[in-house]
């Protein structure tokens, strides 16, 4: 009885004896050649997979940051100019919008900074005069925006 993994041999093989015996030994080490040949280039086919998937996550990740900042730099005017009416009319409108309009944008993960008080920052902070010796802000005149550690646009003050 034979089994899946017995081949068959002939008689004249096996006649032959230690002839086929080294031809079937010549014939297992191709086929072991064989499938090492083909486990190396499914591995590396595999890695070169990875490689793309995670390259085009890294790709797709700083296309939508990227579209985020553009929208937002053609939100910025609209917001300049709330900020600019909060400093002259304090109303309760105003505020309730201004409020409203930073939270739509915290939510897509843009965060305004620039305040009195803070250290200046050459990369977040652009400086527009200077009135004291040290290097804190001393008035935010128009405030900068950031997703995540993007800079959209600096801040500008007076230190």
């Amino acid at each position: 009885m034979q089994t899946g993994d017995d081949e068959l041999v002939s008689e004249e093989e096996a006649e032959e004896g230690p002839a086929a015996l080294k031809r079937l030994r010549e014939k297992l080490k191709k086929a072991v050649e064989e499938k090492q040949e083909y486990l190396e280039g499914w591995q590396r086919s595999r890695a070169d997979f990875a490689n793309f998937k995670r390259e085009e996550a890294t790709i797709h990740a700083d296309k939508e940051a990227r579209i985020t900042a553009n929208l937002i730099e053609e939100l910025l005017p609209a917001l300049d100019a709330l900020e600019l009416s909060l400093k002259h009319e304090q109303t309760p409108t105003l505020k309730m919008l201004e409020k409203q309009f930073l939270e739509s944008l915290r939510k897509i993960g843009v965060e305004r900074f620039g305040t009195v008080g803070d250290e200046f920052d050459p990369h977040k902070h652009e400086a527009l005069a200077k009135r004291g010796e040290d290097h804190t802000v001393a008035s935010v005149e128009r405030s900068g925006y950031k997703i995540d550690n993007h800079i959209i646009r600096p801040a500008q003050v007076i230190i």
